[in-house]
C-alpha cells in the first residue's frame, strides 16, 4: 500500500485489509532525512519487506517502483490521480481505476471500466490463460517439426525409403485443424507471472521430438524388417509392399503427432488435466479420417495402399504404448532446467544421502541454533559446541524455537491490540527517548 494518508491511517486500513501492518513514512526512507533507526537497514530490504508507505508524494511512488523493479520484480501499480501518474508510467503493469483522471488513463497499460479492483484478478487470470496457449503451441510446433523432420531423414537416409509428400500435405491440413482449436483449449493459469523461457520450450521440444522420431524409425524397422507384429498379433506381412508400409507408417506418424498436442498442453499428467471438448472433436474427426485413410485408401499417385483393420489396430496400440512416456520426460527437462537436480547433487550435496528426510531434522536443528544464539539464549561457542550431541538436542532446540516464535507473536499483539504498544511503537519509530516522556498516556 502507498497512501499519501498519514501512517495511522495506512496501518489500520492494512490491518482491517489483512495487508499488514509493517508500514513506514516513506519520506523518512527515501527523504534527506532519515530516522537514525533506519539509517542502517538498507532501502531496497525494507521496501521489499514492508507492507506499505504513509505520507507519499509522487516522487516517493515513482522510486519505489523503482526499486522493486531493480530488485527484478514484476510491478503492478493502481492509482487514479494525476500524482499516480509517473509511478503508473513507470511500472511494468499501469493500471488505472474506474474513475481515474484523464492523465492516469494515459500513463496506464490497463484502465478497468467496472468500479473496484476485483477486475485486475480476472484480467490477470485471463491473459496467464492466453499466454499458456501461445506457450503450448510454441513447444508443439518446435516438438512436430524436429520429429517430422528427423524420423522422415533418418528412414530415408537407413533404408533410402522416400516419405510421400502428398502424405505429408495431408498430416499437416489435419494437424493444423486441430491445432486451430486449442485457442479455446481449456488451460490452467500459471501460479506465478510467467515468462518466455525459451531454455525450456527448445529442450523439451528437441527431446519430445526427437523421441517421437526415435519411435518412428522403430517401427518402420520392426515392420520393414522383422516380422514381430506378424508373429504377436497374427496381421498379414507387409515388410515386402512398400505401399501397404506407406500406410501404415502415415497412421503412426499422423496419430503420435497429433496426440503429442495433449502433453504439451499440460503442466501435470496429460491425461489428468481434462482438455477442451473441440480440441478433443477435432483430435478425433482428424484421427478418424486418417484411419479411414490408411484403412480403405488405394491412391497410386501417393504410393499408398489399404492396410486393413488389423493393422490399424496395432498401429493405435503401438502408438498408445509409447505415448506415456512422454509426460516423464516432460517432466525431468523441467526438473533439471530448475536448477535444483544440480543444486541437490552439488551444493547441498543431498541427492544421495541416506539421511531421514535428506537431513531435514539436522538442518531444522541448525536453524533453531542460530535463532537461540540469535536471541542471545545460547553463546556461540557453546552452540558450536553442543550442536549435534545427541537426539534429544534436536527436540529442545525445536522447543526452544518455538517458545521464540510466541514471544515474537505475543509482543506484535501487543503492539497492535494496546495503547502502550501503539505509543512504544511510534516511539521507537520516531527515534525518540521514552525516558524523557512523561508516563500517562492521554486519549
Amino acid at each position: 500500500m502507498i497512501t499519501g494518508d498519514q501512517l495511522a491511517i495506512g496501518k489500520e486500513t492494512g490491518r482491517r485489509l489483512g495487508m499488514g501492518t509493517n508500514m513506514y513514512p516513506s519520506s523518512s526512507l527515501l527523504g534527506q532525512n532519515k530516522d537514525a533507526s533506519l539509517e542502517a537497514l538498507p532501502v531496497d530490504e525494507l521496501i521489499e519487506k514492508a507492507d506499505g508507505f504513509a505520507g507519499v508524494f509522487p516522487e516517493h511512488k515513482y522510486e519505489i517502483v523503482k526499486k522493486l523493479q531493480e530488485k527484478k520484480h514484476i510491478v503492478g501499480m493502481t492509482g487514479d490521480g494525476v500524482n499516480d501518474a509517473p509511478a503508473l508510467k513507470k511500472a511494468d503493469i499501469g493500471i488505472a481505476v474506474a474513475d481515474a483522471t484523464d492523465a492516469a488513463r494515459g500513463a496506464s497499460d490497463i484502465v478497468l471500466t467496472e468500479p473496484g479492483l476485483s477486475v485486475i484478478i480476472s484480467a490477470v487470470l485471463t491473459s496467464r490463460c492466453i499466454f499458456q496457449r501461445m506457450k503450448n503451441y510454441t513447444i508443439y510446433a518446435v516438438s512436430i517439426t524436429i520429429r517430422i523432420v528427423l524420423g522422415f531423414l533418418l528412414i530415408a537416409l537407413i533404408w533410402k525409403y522416400d516419405f510421400s509428400p502428398f502424405m505429408v500435405l495431408i498430416i499437416a491440413i489435419l494437424n493444423d485443424g486441430t491445432i486451430m482449436t486449442i485457442s479455446k483449449d481449456r488451460v490452467k493459469p500459471s501460479p506465478l507471472p510467467d515468462t518466455w523461457k525459451l531454455k525450456e520450450i527448445f529442450a523439451t521440444g528437441i527431446v519430445l521430438g526427437s523421441y517421437l522420431a526415435l519411435m518412428t524409425v522403430i517401427f518402420f524397422w520392426a515392420m520393414h524388417k522383422t516380422d514381430f507384429f506378424t508373429d504377436k498379433f497374427g496381421v498379414k506381412s507387409i515388410r515386402d509392399s512398400e505401399h501397404e508400409m506407406m500406410s501404415a507408417l502415415y497412421l503412426q506418424v499422423s496419430i503420435v503427432s497429433q496426440a503429442l498436442i495433449f502433453v504439451t498442453r499440460s503442466r501435470s499428467w496429460s491425461f489428468v488435466e481434462r482438455p477442451g471438448l473441440l480440441l478433443v472433436t477435432a483430435f478425433l474427426l482428424a484421427q478418424l479420417v486418417a484411419t479411414f485413410i490408411a484403412v480403405y485408401a488405394n491412391w497410386g499417385f501417393a504410393r499408398i495402399k489399404g492396410i486393413g483393420w488389423g493393422w490399424a489396430g496395432v498401429v493405435w496400440l503401438y502408438s498408445i504404448v509409447f505415448y506415456f512416456p512422454l509426460d516423464l520426460f516432460k517432466f525431468f527437462i523441467r526438473f533439471v532446467l530448475s536448477g535444483r537436480a544440480w543444486d541437490n547433487l552439488l551444493e547441498n550435496k543431498i541427492a544421495f544421502t541416506s539421511k531421514k528426510d535428506y537431513g531435514r531434522e539436522e538442518r531444522e536443528a541448525q536453524w533453531a541454533t542460530a535463532q537461540r544464539t540469535l536471541h542471545g539464549l545460547q553463546p556461540p561457542e557453546v552452540a558450536s559446541n553442543t550442536l549435534f550431541n545427541d537426539k534429544s538436542s534436536y527436540r529442545e532446540l525445536s522447543e526452544i524455537a518455538e517458545q521464540a516464535k510466541r514471544r515474537a507473536e505475543i509482543a506484535r499483539l501487543r503492539e497492535l491490540n494496546t495503547l502502550k504498544g501503539h505509543v512504544e511503537s511510534v516511539v521507537k519509530l520516531k527515534g525518540l527517548d521514552i525516558d524523557t516522556i512523561q508516563q500517562n498516556y492521554t486519549v
